[in-house]
């Protein structure tokens, strides 16, 4: 009798403490998912744990979860390889964004065309005396997210970068990219918006020479003045997979404009309208 006792105990001690499930997607959304994840009260059950927007697809189509949320839309082979497994991915799009090129506070460079831009990162322009308007001499110092990064995708398609150059260096998280340009006097990177810290700032951008530079503020993102804006997304798979308990419980949440919203704008997104 006590041992069966104890057993039962057991039992329900090990189900009470179990971990919450976790999901994979864009890191430029980790905050705005873990916001709304406390504020629908469900942190013991659910929790993101980002990685990038390749790895929420890669656990959509694998079925490993059935909510992923992306910094850019699903790419066409991703779509395929879910289909083929009977997973039918549904976007949901959230929120706005605009990808920032960061430098430091005290480079005085005001804006630069995507062409530029492309020059930097391709590490065909190299020095800082090169690009008009810096108050920089010396060589620049690129940084740029992971391949698993929504972020790099839409930067790379919209720049037209196939290849980054060898001068660039990979760092993870849109953390980084904000503490390397807010320390580094010759620093340069992208990222969303959510890596703007009092020692960095983002320049204005054009798309050519010619056209006029817009920075990335919420009027030029909702009306796509700024060359960089993009979409934010929340996938959910349809088909073969079925959504667990937790996921069926925020899913809903995060399509809620009234509930998510007010979360976008306090994470520095813009909400769709």
């Amino acid at each position: 009798m006590r041992l069966l006792t104890t057993v039962c105990i057991s039992a329900l001690g090990s189900s009470a403490f179990a971990a919450p499930f976790t999901f994979k997607g864009s890191d430029t959304l980790a905050g705005v998912m873990t916001d709304a994840i406390q504020a629908a009260g469900l942190s013991d059950e659910i929790q993101y744990v980002g990685g990038g927007s390749g790895k929420g697809e890669e656990a959509i189509i694998s079925g490993q979860q059935g909510i992923a949320p992306l910094s850019r839309e699903m790419k066409k082979d991703a779509a395929a390889k879910a289909a083929a497994a009977g997973i039918t991915p549904v976007a949901h799009p959230i929120a706005l964004d605009g990808i920032g090129i960061f430098v430091n506070g005290t480079n005085a460079v005001g804006r630069m065309s995507l062409a530029l831009i492309k020059s930097i990162f391709t590490c065909q322009v190299t020095d800082w005396t090169k690009v008009q308007g810096s108050s920089r001499s010396g060589t620049i110092e690129v940084f740029r997210r992971d391949d698993a990064s929504g972020t790099t995708d839409t930067f790379k398609h919209i720049v037209g970068v196939k290849e980054f150059g060898a001068c660039v260096k990979v760092v993870k998280e849109t953390t980084d990219i904000a503490a390397e340009t807010s320390s580094n006097p010759n620093a340069i990177g992208y990222a969303g918006e959510s890596a703007t810290r009092p020692q960095n700032r983002a320049v204005a951008v054009s798309k050519d020479e010619k056209s006029g530079a817009y920075l990335p503020t919420v009027h030029n993102i909702r009306k796509s003045l700024y060359p960089l804006s993009r979409t934010l997304y929340v996938y959910e798979a349809t088909g073969n997979y079925k959504l667990n308990d937790a996921e069926s419980r925020l899913l809903p949440q995060l399509l809620d404009r009234s509930f998510l919203d007010p979360i976008v704008q306090q994470n520095d997104f813009v909400t769709l309208d």
